[in-house]
């Protein structure tokens, strides 16, 4: 259950997702009903009787030109004393074709022939793996491989319609969800809500504005974001009120998250505020256009009367909180603007700035997913709130309380 700021309960309607709508590939079954029914020692018309069904009606089944009701399957299970798994498999999905989808990060390096996949819209969406652009991709299973025409596996150049090599059941692969957001309180999250629920959840590492242009595109099912905006005094809201013009949007409050900048084990150069990033030398990390922590650094700059392009290694981008703490980490830059709990683990030095508020925007539709219905109610469980409060950095009293409806 959600409450909204007032305390107004949300009670999210529960429904099946249906991956299988018309557009979508099929699986095909590979049935050994005939081979199973020879060793029991039964005809044809036996095992029709005892399963209720007609001979030619187990003839079309046996030689798989039917597909039967999971009510005849196991019926024929139960019949001929063991499980539907024995009786029918899965057949290799072969190729199936998908929309790669945009980046979520400037492009570094080379993009990996691997790509988690799901279905939004209709339609088989992948987004490539790319260690170099998302260090923490190389720990994450692809779900398929990219396939080409120049060899037997090439990533293509840009987004578009793909060729992909399924590495698991196609109705497995349609379940996945996929968040997108800058912060690692959502793979978190993805974790814990995957523990409840057989569907897989992944946490796409992106920044704000990415990630509600991929929401945008459906190209992901939720997007988490941390953007102020300066007219108004909101946070997110503005955002995702101009992203989405006239859409049911829900906008659901993750937590308060403590924001500055990661500086060297015991600050070195004695670095007390925004301004001394203007010093002689000071070399920092930025992060991309669109980025919460690229914002406020603006802000704060700004605020300083510092000129951006003055500071040494502004227009150097990381991608991610995580990236931009480690290059700090290894010497690489002498500050960056990051998440409390990302200085803190690469054990940085942190001087905290703003507490903003990080939030996960959604289509009002998908508050019937059941596989929405569960992250939501991950999101505001005792057991999530513990475990970022034990991180430091989150403040999560309002976890999983209704930032807006639009």
């Amino acid at each position: 259950m959600l409450a909204a700021g007032g305390g107004r309960p949300l009670m999210p309607r529960r429904k099946q997702p249906d991956p299988a709508d018309p557009a979508a590939p099929l699986p095909r079954l590979k049935p050994m009903l005939k081979k199973a029914r020879a060793q029991s020692g039964l005809t044809q018309e036996e095992l029709a009787r005892l399963a209720g069904l007609s001979r030619q009606s187990l003839n079309q089944i046996e030689n798989g030109s039917a597909v039967p009701s999971t009510a005849i399957a196991l019926q024929l299970a139960r019949a001929l004393g063991c499980r539907v798994e024995e009786l029918f498999a899965l057949q290799d999905a072969g190729e199936l074709r998908a929309t790669l989808a945009q980046p979520l990060a400037d492009a570094k390096g080379t993009p990996s022939a691997r790509v988690v996949v799901a279905r939004l819209g209709g339609r088989w969406i992948a987004h490539a793996l790319n260690p170099m652009q998302r260090p923490r991709d190389l720990g994450l299973s692809a779900d398929a491989l990219l396939l080409g025409a120049r060899s037997e596996i090439a990533p293509p150049a840009k987004a578009g319609a793909v060729r992909l090599k399924p590495l698991g059941e196609l109705s497995r692969l349609a379940d996945n969800l996929l968040l997108a957001g800058c912060d690692p309180a959502l793979g978190i999250l993805a974790e814990r809500a995957q523990g409840r629920n057989s569907s897989r959840s992944v946490w796409l590492e992106a920044a704000s504005g990415a990630a509600l242009g991929a929401l945008a595109r459906a190209e992901v099912h939720l997007a988490g974001a941390h953007l102020f905006d300066e007219e108004s005094g909101e946070y997110n809201v503005p955002f995702v009120r101009r992203a989405f013009a006239g859409r049911p949007m829900v906008v659901i409050t993750l937590a308060q998250i403590e924001e500055g900048l990661a500086l060297a084990p015991g600050n070195p150069l004695r670095i007390q505020q925004v301004a001394h990033l203007g010093r002689r030398g000071v070399r920092i990390v930025n992060r991309e256009p669109g980025a919460g922590a690229r914002r406020l650094l603006d802000r704060q700059l700004a605020a300083a009367g510092i000129a951006p392009a003055s500071l040494q290694g502004y227009s150097r981008i990381a991608s991610g909180h995580l990236e931009a703490a480690q290059a700090v980490a290894l010497g690489a830059a002498d500050a960056a603007m990051v998440t409390c709990s990302a200085a803190l683990a690469f054990g940085l030095t942190f001087l905290p700035l703003a507490s903003e508020r990080f939030d996960l925007a959604l289509p009002k539709e998908s508050l019937s997913d059941s596989r929405v219905a569960r992250l939501l109610e991950t999101l505001a469980s005792a057991g999530y709130r513990q475990e970022l409060g034990s991180i430091g950095g989150y403040e999560t009293r309002r976890c999983g309380t209704i930032a807006a409806e639009l």
